[in-house]
C-alpha cells in the first residue's frame, strides 16, 4: 500500500487470501489513513 511517500507492507504469514479486519485497521491506523481514505482508493 502506498500513500504520499509513505509505503506500507501489510504482513500475510499465513499466505492467505484476506487478512483480518483488526489488521487491517491497524494498518490503515498506523499508516495515517482514514476510513474513508481508504473506502474511495478505488474510485
Amino acid at each position: 500500500m502506498v500513500k504520499g511517500r509513505r509505503k506500507v507492507h501489510i504482513p500475510n504469514p499465513h499466505h492467505r487470501k484476506d487478512i483480518g479486519v483488526p489488521l487491517l485497521r491497524e494498518i490503515l491506523k498506523q499508516a495515517g489513513v482514514s476510513r474513508e481514505e481508504w473506502l474511495n482508493a478505488s474510485d
